[in-house]
């Protein structure tokens, strides 16, 4: 097997600045094949890189002072430091939105960051690994390392992870006129960078099909929906005969295809309907060329690994019946879920955007390399040991926060179908611009480093704390608690954080786009949900709220819902009836008095029909039921007082026309405050009659705001308690979680969310009322 030398570039240490020569190379280094006899008899020489403990590395990840942001520019004009070239390269080309040449003034640092851990498979003892970052930071007199403040703000931009070690001509050795890894003779650096050539080389997404199959074994291989569910009708494009088939009766779970995950980016030019069915089932109708750039690779990919069926929801779905959508979008779970490979085509807004290095000219940044430790022999003379060389070399895609996942700045990462299609998959290949990844439950592989070796999987930090998966084989590094339902709420939370940041072109879709989800949580948990908020702790899901401001969703539901069939608008107190990012808080550690407990004072009713009646909404007892005070408040006229019938029969006659579970139904006090604006606070105060500040409502988008020229909003409004906080500190005062309310026939709707201190609400006019809360 030839390997081709290094080129010349490679034979001797880069010249280096004064600034370059102070970075502690040594604590970017990663574990060697070499190192594994050790590791797996727990024999690692800890006193040098990667195998030192954790608080001996604090000292390595000390940014080191590179000068002015124009001082670098400058040395990087002259070439005399090879380094800071490429630190001026990564700059330019990651670090555009800098506006560099306008902002001489910055101080720049390299910092040595945590990147992710490992350990042998057969030991406990955990290390660390680091890539270099770029960080630049506002003019100070004296700069002082990384988070320079001024002013009380931190100035920080970064390009973290923005090089990684690598062995010595990782970019220029060739075997066999190829670049591969691990290369014949070299005692390779595991988790290091490697060459990725420009067109995307398939045999690696195979291993990493085969290291899935072959090593993960049933944690990769088990489902989130039921694997034993027959499907109705479901269609698929057979790459084969590049046509559309159907396949009626079917567990999805039997066939081995491939589904996509794309940005339609408007309307398409090719897509199902009812007119074209009978020509798009005939061989060859969908031709290479006739398609879209994404969908035409999406079929050459499906094919070229040895899958016969791809799924593309424009392609599998008719498009202009509304019927065979519904039955399609409830069986998502189901597609995404059995598929054996998801491909995400996260690089493009759009349907034409292809799938990066697929084909010749679809990539084009080419990674660089300089040598900083040069390779050292064992010398019993003088006794030094020996000692492997280290290079530096770009990696493709630099965060621009360290805690940032991949997706981040994605535009597939914003659109709101695109979630649950990540979540439902047990299997993900993600196209990058620049390159492509792989992630599994058990693994995270990419073209650029070396992550693939068995005996010890890699825990990516930056990565693993965002990913979206609704199945863990075990806990991540970044979850702060091994019970498993604090981890199941907190998943909860953060699947609907991430959904309420995105859009959708048809805003009502929103309850479709999260169907799937909801029901992988379901499968899991046995938890029921209602308009996205689970029954088993119902009215605290009442409390969701923002820290940005949300507004309303006027839209109707996309697809008729609800047993009437009907277009209907989202309930007002379900975070599905808002756009805008939020906050949601779920589980029973929230009821503990230490922590400020948020307990809900109200116990909601949900109308059916055939025959109409009322139930109540959460079906089981409650964590909190026994914290609630014995004595009640003042305002408080008892505890979960039910609705009957006959307490709606003059108030809202029209109830059996209304679809049922939109409106909700219970007891609980109400009274009137004034709503002020803070300028220059997002928050706005509550007043009561005496002019005294009684509490807070979350912010108001400025198309909701109301407010006169003096920032006093006109009138009164009304507020109901729905929850209170209650601690056992003393002196601390009790305070109710309110809901601004406006009345429409008969029929409240939520407008805000806030807190009242007890006492006000006590002293103020209040009454106990019946509410329906649409």
């Amino acid at each position: 097997m030839p390997v081709r030398p290094l080129m010349e570039q490679h034979e001797q240490t880069a010249q280096l600045c004064d600034f370059c020569r102070n970075i502690n190379f040594e604590a970017l280094r990663t574990p060697l094949v070499s190192d594994i006899p050790a590791l797996k008899q727990g024999t690692v020489d800890t006193t040098r890189y990667p195998f030192k403990v954790k608080d001996e590395q604090e000292n390595a990840t000390k940014a080191t002072y590179l000068g002015t942001l124009g001082a670098l520019l400058q040395r990087v004009a002259t070439g005399n430091c090879r380094l800071c070239y490429l630190f001026g390269k990564v700059l330019v080309h990651h670090g555009a939105h800098w506006h560099l040449e306008r902002r001489p003034e910055r101080h720049c640092f390299a910092s040595p960051n945590y990147h992710g851990q490992f350990r042998f498979k057969s030991r406990e003892n955990a290390f660390v690994t680091t890539r270099l970052s770029l960080t630049t930071e506002a003019a100070t007199p004296n700069p002082v390392g990384h988070d320079v403040q001024k002013d009380g703000l931190y100035y920080d931009e970064g390009l973290y992870f923005a090089l990684q070690a690598c062995n010595p001509g990782a970019t220029s050795v060739r075997v066999d006129e190829r670049f591969v890894d691990p290369r014949p003779g070299a005692d390779m650096m595991i988790y290091g960078g490697r060459r990725r050539e420009l067109v995307l080389d398939l045999g690696w997404v195979r291993r990493w099909i085969a290291i899935c199959q072959d090593r993960h074994g049933v944690g990769c291989e088990e489902h989130d929906v039921d694997p034993g569910h027959r499907f109705g009708k479901v269609r698929f494009i057979d790459v084969k005969q590049r046509c559309i088939v159907t396949l009626a009766d079917t567990c999805l779970s039997d066939h081995r295809y491939v589904a996509l995950s794309y940005v339609w980016g408007g309307p398409q030019a090719v897509k199902l309907e009812l007119s074209n069915m009978e020509r798009l089932a005939k061989q060859d109708a969908l031709r290479a060329g006739a398609l879209p750039h994404t969908l035409d690779d999406a079929i050459l990919l499906t094919d070229s690994l040895g899958f016969q069926y791809l799924w593309v929801d424009a392609l599998c779905i008719i498009q202009d019946d509304d019927g065979d959508k519904k039955m399609q979008i409830g069986g998502m779970s189901q597609i995404y879920g059995c598929a054996f490979l998801t491909v995400i085509a996260a690089s493009a807004g759009s349907v034409d955007g292809g799938l990066p290095g697929l084909r010749p000219g679809t990539r084009f940044q080419e990674q660089e390399e300089i040598m900083v430790i040069a390779p050292q022999n064992e010398d019993k003379q003088s006794g030094s040991k020996k000692r492997p060389g280290l290079s530096l070399m770009t990696t493709l895609q630099p965060l621009t926060n360290r805690g940032s996942h991949l997706l981040e700045d994605a535009v597939w990462n914003s659109r709101g179908w695109t979630l649950q299609e990540r979540v439902l998959s047990r299997r993900v290949l993600i196209f990058m611009h620049e390159q492509v990844y792989w992630i599994c439950r058990q693994g995270i592989f990419c073209e650029e480093s070396y992550f693939e070796h068995e005996a010890m999987p890699f825990n990516r930090y930056s990565t693993n704390a965002a990913e979206l998966m609704l199945r863990r084989p075990a806990r991540s590094s970044h979850e702060a608690s091994d019970d498993e339902d604090r981890r199941f709420w907190a998943k909860y939370k953060t699947l609907v954080v991430s959904y309420s940041r995105r859009t959708f072109a048809y805003p009502g879709d929103v309850a479709d786009g999260f169907l799937a989800i909801l029901q992988g949580l379901s499968r899991l948990s046995r938890e029921e949900f209602t308009w996205g908020l689970p029954r088993s702790h119902f009215e605290q899901g009442l409390f969701w709220n923002t820290f940005a401001g949300v507004r309303r969703r006027e839209s109707l539901s996309t697809l008729p819902m609800t047993s009437m069939q009907r277009k209907v608008q989202f309930p007002s107190w379900s975070w599905m009836g808002w756009l805008g990012e939020l906050t949601i808080n779920i589980g029973d550690e929230r009821f503990e008095p230490d922590l400020d407990a948020e307990i809900p004072e109200i116990l909601c009713f949900e109308h059916h029909h055939h025959p109409l009646r009322l139930e109540r909404v959460r079906r089981t007892a409650a964590a909190y039921d026994w914290l609630r005070q014995q004595d009640l408040p003042s305002w408080k006229a008892g505890h979960d007082q039910p609705v009957e019938l006959a307490d709606l029969t003059s108030s809202l006659p029209q109830l059996p026309d209304i679809p049922e579970t939109l409106v909700l139904f219970f007891w609980t006090s109400s009274a009137f405050f004034t709503v002020v604006t803070n300028h220059g606070t997002p928050a706005s105060s509550l007043m009561n009659t005496s002019g005294d500040v009684v509490g807070s409502v979350k912010p108001t988008p400025p198309e909701n705001d109301h407010t006169t020229s003096e920032g006093q909003r006109l009138g009164q409004y009304e507020f109901i308690v729905i929850g209170s906080s209650r601690s056992t500190y003393p002196g601390a005062d009790p305070v109710l979680l309110v809901l601004q309310i406006e009345w429409r026939q008969g029929i409240a709707y939520r407008v805000n969310f806030g807190e009242v201190k007890e006492r006000y609400w006590e002293a103020a006019p209040h009454t106990w009322k019946l509410i329906a809360l649409g």
